[in-house]
């Protein structure tokens, strides 16, 4: 292997000015108030010192909270501040990172430095790993912590195993072991690491684990960490996470149970989890994962990651390989099992692995990929003027390098602003909800959980809207919580009949509920939607019954309004189409529409309910209908649900 780079006071220096100068770009863009999703959640959760979703983040929820707590003593919103931590924590990794990249370069002087800090600069210019800098979120930190087991494991490496050193070596070892076991305390997905450490260290001297003493240092170290996890029962009272209990008319929605079980699910993610992906559906998202790389590099950045690993390969340096291939297999074929829909953030691991690549690619093309660590013998000739063409030109073309990550920087700016954006409109919707005064025993209901977070930072940290219950689809793992519609009907089936109202206009919901939207933008919710038709029809219709229709004339046509009642659950969402005919069979008017719409499509429709499907019709002045056909259909191959069903008027 070739002699690394040694870190200097002067490359300390430049880790320092690093770390501000990511910090200051990004605070520049970091929005200062109420976010929505888990970004909202950990505002007011770290605030409270209290619980977030699982796996419960315990070492970002009490950093947070003390953060939070310290910058409010000078007039900060815990929302901007918590903002603010994930910059700083993007900041102090992108410094460590280029120390440790310093720690594996070869050769010595300019070329390390450019090396590193290009692929500093690719790993600061992530879109991923920049958007997640931009809130309160948990990928930063994660980050800092990879970062910091890498160091941690580069320092064993950097001792040797011999009885003389075992003291010094067993202390690095258990180093190595607290930093992997405070990663676990943040997330769980440190553990895909562990297999990549293993190899590392045994790739680096076969019989490393021969070492009695240093295994029992570590299981110490291990398990202090891991102690943090306790701070799960312990903050999980209505005292601490009141959102973890909320009133639903007469009874208490209890989110976490303090059981042993309930614990261990919760740690361990498997209370929210979607689980996995089949071989065919893994295989089947391999595409998308081409396309995060190609929008998170670049050809550039993908042809520069295969060129550091031919130098690696070049180097000998068989421990950095190993470990960063294992490392990047494992994670990326999780990354394509796991089924989760922010799976984009899982890739941050990743992408640090190629930014580790990248420096290789720096340090090669800086020296003109001299990587002997010795030079020729003396008898053997060679040309005076090779090495010191490569020498004199490799140091400018890895600064023209930097132009890379400097695009994509500049080539995702706008995307960013948006941020701000989103967290302004979530600031005004909520201030227009509660400007609209539902009473403090209202429960209020969005289709999307990102959309209910702020109520609780409004109630936790500016204590406004107290006694509101805020829900959501999915809230518990509950069927009456499966999706919109049953979450609506249980908030109406509470006891104590609270007023039920929508945080926003749910075009389809009528379908199933009386709305009343005279409270903008409250929409409340008066029961269920389905009366008597004012035809009677009671035709079977597939899975459905079609009870009746009600014709009620308007201008220019007339508005149908069909009566269903579900027997049986339909497998797909169906577009309802109503036909009207004359006389001599005529088509004179048609609808087509989705039936319940987008909010309350027929896929969520269960047996027993009663729903109006409505459709607005024009029809022709003279024309004079005798009869209708119904009938659903999906896809774009319009298969039906059943044959259509021919209806005469009865117009009275």
């Amino acid at each position: 292997m070739v002699k690394s780079a040694a870190v200097t006071r002067l490359d300390r220096q430049i880790a320092l000015v690093l770390a501000a100068g990511v910090i200051g770009l990004l605070v520049r863009a970091t929005p200062l108030d109420l976010l929505p999703g888990d970004a909202g959640e950990f505002q007011f959760a770290a605030w409270n010192f209290g619980l977030a979703h699982a796996t419960g983040y315990p070492l970002y929820l009490l950093a947070g909270g003390v953060w939070q707590h310290l910058w409010a003593l000078v007039g900060v919103a815990p929302a901007a501040s918590l903002n603010i931590l994930s910059a700083v924590f993007a900041g102090v990794a992108a410094a460590f990172f280029y120390l440790l990249l310093l720690r594996w370069m070869p050769g010595e002087g300019v070329v390390p430095r450019l090396a590193a800090l290009l692929a500093t600069a690719f790993f600061v210019a992530n879109p991923t790993l920049r958007s997640q800098a931009l809130q309160a979120e948990v990928y930063t930190l994660h980050a800092m912590l990879l970062i910091a087991i890498l160091w941690a494991a580069q320092d064993v490496t950097a001792a040797e195993a011999a009885p003389a050193a075992a003291r010094p070596w067993a202390r690095r070892f258990a180093t190595l072991a607290f930093l992997f076991s405070l990663g676990l305390t943040h997330h769980a997905t440190t553990l895909l690491l562990a297999p990549a450490l293993l190899v590392y260290l045994t790739v680096w001297q076969r019989n490393w684990w021969r070492n009695g003493r240093a295994w029992l240092w570590a299981l110490l170290a291990g398990v202090l960490p891991l102690l943090l996890y306790l701070y799960v029962p312990l903050r999980s009272g209505a005292d601490a996470s009141p959102w973890y209990h909320q009133r639903l008319g007469n009874e208490t929605l209890t989110l976490y149970e303090n059981t042993w079980p309930a614990f261990l699910n919760f740690i361990t993610g498997r209370s929210i989890s979607v689980g996995f992906n089949d071989l065919q559906a893994a295989l089947a998202g391999a595409p998308n994962a081409l396309v995060l790389w190609l929008r998170h590099f670049e050809w550039g950045g993908l042809v520069l990651m295969v060129v550091g690993i031919y130098v690696l390969i070049r180097l000998r340096n068989w421990p950095v390989l190993a470990l960063t291939v294992t490392y990047f297999a494992i994670q990326q074929i999780f990354n394509l099992f796991y089924a989760i829909g922010d799976i984009f953030v899982y890739y941050i691991p990743l992408y640090l692995v190629a930014c580790i690549w990248i420096a290789f690619a720096g340090a090669g093309i800086g020296s003109g990929f001299q990587l002997a660590d010795s030079p020729a013998p003396a008898d053997v000739a060679s040309p005076p003027t090779t090495q010191p063409s490569r020498s004199r030109w490799g140091a400018p073309l890895l600064a023209l390098l930097f132009v890379l990550p400097v695009q994509l920087w500049i080539a995702y700016a706008p995307l960013f602003e948006q941020l701000k954006l989103e967290s302004a409109a979530t600031r005004q919707q909520w201030e227009a909800i509660l400007a609209a005064a539902p009473s403090g025993d209202a429960i209020l209901i969005s289709n999307d959980r990102n959309e209910i977070a702020p109520l609780f930072y409004l109630q936790a940290v500016e204590k406004r809207g107290a006694g509101l219950t805020g829900i959501f689809p999915l809230i518990a793992p509950q069927p009456r919580f499966a999706d919109v519609g049953a979450t609506i009907q249980t908030a109406l089936d509470a006891g104590s009949a609270p007023p039920v109202f929508l945080i926003k206009p749910m075009p389809g919901l009528e379908s199933r509920f009386l709305l009343d939207a005279r409270q903008p933008p409250l929409v409340a919710v008066m029961g269920e939607a389905a009366t008597s038709p004012s035809v009677a029809v009671d035709a079977a219709y597939g899975p459905l019954t079609l009870l009746g229709y009600t014709w009620a004339p308007v201008d220019a046509g007339v508005e149908v309004a069909l009566t269903w009642r579900v027997n049986a659950p339909l497998p797909k969402d169906y577009t309802t189409t109503v036909q009207i005919f004359d006389g001599a069979n005529a088509k004179i008017g048609q609808d087509d529409r989705l039936a319940g719409g987008v909010y309350y499509p027929p896929s969520l429709w269960k047996p027993g309910e009663t729903l109006v499907d409505r459709h607005m019709i024009t029809l022709p002045l003279e024309a004079t209908p005798v009869w209708m056909l119904v009938g659903m259909y999906a896809g774009p191959e319009a298969k039906v649900l059943a044959a259509p069903l021919e209806i005469p008027l009865n117009q009275d």
